[in-house]
Parts: structure tokens; C-alpha cells; sequence
């Protein structure tokens, strides 16, 4: 088996879709704003890039609430195709995963098809058993993200404080 086929062995994955009352290049534009990371993602504290609009090779500093830990993590744009795909990876810290997320904004007679991808890859000692718990966190966390996006969007008021209206 070749260096690749194994550092991947082990990847877990997840995919959750929404239809979204906005075009997709709305939908896309709100989500690619750094500045309403806070808003639409409760992990998120703070939301850095190191340049601004976003764009590939863009550097984000993130600090996030993890499990309940704060955690400041550094990712990476790979793709940014305007209105329709952005690709982030992981960068810091590197072990004992690396996540690659992938949000896609398709066309739909209702509006927008949000669809948040992302694959989980096990980089270090431990990467396995911390690759299925992370996916877990990541999978609820993108679900309550495209939930209060397309409040945001459609102008519905958000959940009460702890409320779990977000759940689908």
C-alpha cells in the first residue's frame, strides 16, 4: 500500500444540504463574509483572513469552541469560485487530523442548494478515534450553520438562547 492509500485510510466524512430562499451567489456571499462567521456559526469566536474578500490562498486565523475547549486553528482557501464553490482546508494544527470542507451553492427552484462537504483525515497518533468524534462535532455544527444562514438570509428571527430549533 502506497504512502497516500494510507495516511487517508481511516477518513470519515459527512454531507448535509439546505434549500436556501436566496440565489446562490447570495447565499455564497453571506457565507464567504468573514464578518458573519460569529453570526451563523456557534463555534465560532473570531474569524480572521489575512486578506479580505477571501480568495484562494486566503490564511485564517479561527478561534473556535470545540467540545467545549477554545481552540485557535489556522485554515487555508484551496478554491474560491464566486457565487457557486469554496474549499477550505485545515492547516494548523495538523495532527491528529486534517479537515478539507467543502460548501457548494447550486441553483434550486426554490432559491439556493447548500451543501456543506467535508472529509476528515487522520494525520497523527490517535487521528482515527479523534477523526470520528471531530466528524460528529463538525456534522451537528454544519447543520445549525445552514440553519441560522438561512434565517439570516430569509430574514427569520433566530432560536430563542438555548433553544434547539436549529435541529432539522
Amino acid at each position: 500500500m502506497d504512502a497516500e492509500n494510507n495516511r487517508t485510510r481511516g477518513t470519515v466524512s459527512f454531507s448535509e444540504s439546505i434549500v436556501i430562499k436566496a440565489s446562490p451567489e447570495d447565499a455564497f456571499a453571506f457565507l464567504g463574509d468573514p464578518t458573519t462567521a460569529e453570526r451563523i456559526d456557534l463555534a465560532i469566536i473570531s474569524y480572521v483572513p489575512d486578506t479580505v474578500p477571501m480568495a484562494v490562498g486566503t490564511i485564517n486565523t479561527v478561534r473556535a469552541r470545540i467540545f467545549g475547549m477554545r481552540l485557535t486553528t489556522v485554515t487555508r482557501v484551496l478554491v474560491w469560485e464566486s457565487g457557486r464553490r469554496m474549499v477550505i482546508e485545515s492547516v494548523k494544527p495538523s495532527s491528529p487530523v486534517k479537515g478539507i470542507a467543502t460548501h457548494l451553492f447550486e441553483p434550486h427552484a426554490d432559491g439556493a442548494l447548500y451543501t456543506w462537504s467535508m472529509d476528515i483525515v487522520p494525520t497523527g497518533f490517535g487521528g482515527g478515534v479523534a477523526a470520528r468524534f471531530f466528524r460528529r462535532f463538525m456534522q451537528r455544527n454544519a447543520v445549525a450553520q445552514q440553519v441560522l444562514l438561512k434565517q439570516a438570509l430569509e430574514g427569520t428571527p433566530p432560536p430563542p438562547t438555548g433553544s434547539t430549533s436549529w435541529r432539522r
